[in-house]
């Protein structure tokens, strides 16, 4: 058993079987062994009626966007595969990243400080017989997400989200007047995965606030 295996292993919520289905995943991907599905159809007749303002595909990071937007009257759905529900596992974020939640109003200040679970300063930033850097509040916070996934839930649905679970993304028909958002229930995994990826990108962490404009 390998130094990752067995730290892994040590680690609540089983994030070693995960880390192996990702990368079988991203075999796959590479391999090109996956067929690529088409999930957007048009149609030129018009919906009857619409339902939600804006469907969200994840609720993990969706519910932040999915709160924020019901709190300002939009009519929102959340779709999510599985249960929402915050890992076991730490997030890691600065200081100042999180304080947006409390600027758009999604956390008070008194439920950000709750859900800061470590903190620390400062960090070392090193690769293989590299030069050591040292670098002050840079996702140097674990935020709990189980904490912070279920406060924001619960501000959701008060807002008048609905919440979809154990639902998956099946595909959508694109109307003149509307989307039609087609779902698989029950949570299992759709046969149809996406399109190959061209490139991998290494996330390590950030978030960003931009206003926006519907053209």
């Amino acid at each position: 058993m390998s130094l990752t295996e067995q730290i892994l292993l040590q680690i609540p919520g089983n994030p070693l079987e995960g880390l192996r289905r990702a990368d079988a995943l991203w075999r796959s991907y590479r391999e090109d062994t996956l067929p690529v599905p088409s999930v957007i159809q048009e149609s030129s007749e018009s919906l009857g009626s619409i339902n939600w303002d804006v469907v969200i595909g994840g609720g993990t990071l969706g519910i932040l966007i999915g709160t924020a937007l019901a709190q300002r009257g939009w009519r929102v759905a959340v779709i999510e595969r599985g249960i929402l529900r915050g890992r076991d596992q730490e997030w890691n974020i600065s200081r100042r990243e999180l304080g947006v939640l409390v600027e758009m109003g999604l956390l008070t200040e008194a439920e950000l400080e709750r859900s800061i679970a470590t903190q620390y300063n400062p960090a070392r930033i090193c690769f293989h017989k590299g030069i050591e850097l040292w670098v002050e509040d840079v996702l140097n916070i674990g935020v709990d997400p189980v904490f912070l996934l279920d406060t924001l839930k619960t501000k959701f649905l008060a807002s008048g989200g609905q919440l979809v679970e154990q639902t998956g993304f099946e595909g959508a028909i694109v109307h003149p007047n509307g989307v039609n958002v087609l779902f698989k229930g029950i949570g299992q995994p759709s046969p149809h995965p996406p399109s190959p990826w061209e490139s991998n990108c290494t996330k390590f962490g950030g978030g960003a606030r931009r206003r926006c404009r519907w053209l």
